[in-house]
């Protein structure tokens, strides 16, 4: 009789128990790669994480992999359709194969501010809407896009107008970057973020286009004497964190709002202190040692930067589907 009762009563508690605390948590992974302090990772991951595990009573799970462990930049346009990771950092650009239109956020055509982009990157927003659905055809999901600021350009040449650039290899990271270089008269050479260093030390390049935040992590100015901060006269930097399609859709619908309403708060956390930072960042540079130059929007040296691109300008505003340069011009600063 008591083995009957005792029976009894440890199947009501079972019962009563939650199927969602029973069943084994959703085990993701996310990959990140540059450096691993750059305000991107340190001020998205954790934040996400944390939002994600908290709101899911720990319905998901995270495994984080940095630094490119788990996928190389360059790679991710094909790891994420394949699951080989469920969620990476990425510059949308890379995808300039796969989603050629990518390639207006790094032309001349993309003259928005941090400030701008920090309100018009999120769900609901046009461009976010207009590539979001461009990655869904590719088998990606993005659950966040955000502005890493004005790219620079490394040098261990000095650089103060666009005929100095002639003649130089010039490290970039997307087919969009390369177009900039190769019309301001150098020789693009893309190379993934992890061996800029060494392309550096060993004069393989004479120069990098990257973000400020993976010039400061990785510590560059080792092995450069120049910066340029063209703040915007050469476009601008916008990567993401994208999820593989299939997986995101496997979530119950409950989770994949908790996913994507934890990856909107984490981006603004990490939007908001890049805009924040960039000037510290250009200071830590010069404090060791770099001759930092920075070009201040409406000056002559301004206009000098923007004229010569102009024929790259006026190319892509054919290149490209009229609807999205429409997006761009009107939301965009002049």
């Amino acid at each position: 009789m008591k083995k009957t009762v005792s029976v009894t009563v440890l199947l009501a508690l079972v019962l009563a128990v939650p199927v969602t605390v029973l069943a084994h948590p959703y085990v993701l992974s996310l990959s990140t790669w540059g450096s691993p302090k750059h305000p991107q990772v340190t001020h998205f991951v954790p934040e996400f994480v944390k939002l994600v595990e908290q709101r899911s009573h720990g319905r998901i799970k995270f495994r984080v992999f940095s630094g490119g462990e788990m996928v190389k930049q360059r790679f991710v346009p094909t790891a994420i359709p394949q699951d080989t990771v469920d969620i990476s950092l990425t510059t949308l650009d890379s995808w300039a194969g796969r989603i050629p239109e990518t390639s207006i956020l790094t032309s001349p055509l993309w003259t928005w501010s941090m400030q701008q982009a920090m309100a018009g990157l999120v769900p609901g927003k046009p461009v976010f809407n207009y590539f979001q659905h461009k990655l869904e055809a590719q088998g990606a999901r993005m659950i966040a896009m955000f502005d890493i600021g004005p790219p620079v350009l490394v040098t261990n040449f000095r650089l103060r107008n666009p005929s100095d650039l002639k003649g130089h290899t010039m490290r970039v990271y997307s087919k969009g970057a390369g177009l900039v270089m190769e019309t301001l008269g150098a020789a693009p050479a893309t190379i993934g973020v992890g061996e800029v260093y060494s392309a550096l030390q060993r004069g393989t390049v004479q120069g990098a286009m990257g973000g400020l935040g993976g010039a400061v992590g990785l510590k560059y100015y080792e092995v450069s004497k120049y910066t340029f901060a063209p703040m915007g006269a050469l476009g601008t930097m916008i990567h993401a964190y994208v999820m593989n399609e299939s997986k995101f859709e496997s979530l119950p619908p409950d989770l994949q709002k908790i996913v994507m309403e934890s990856a909107t708060e984490a981006r603004n956390n990490a939007e908001r202190y890049l805009i924040s930072s960039y000037g510290s960042m250009l200071n830590t540079i010069r404090d060791h040692g770099v001759d930092v130059y920075e070009l201040h929007r409406g000056t002559s040296q301004w206009k000098k930067w923007r004229s010569a691109l102009e024929p790259l300008t006026k190319e892509s505003e054919h290149a490209y589907p009229p609807k999205l340069v429409k997006m761009v011009a009107s939301d965009g600063g002049s």
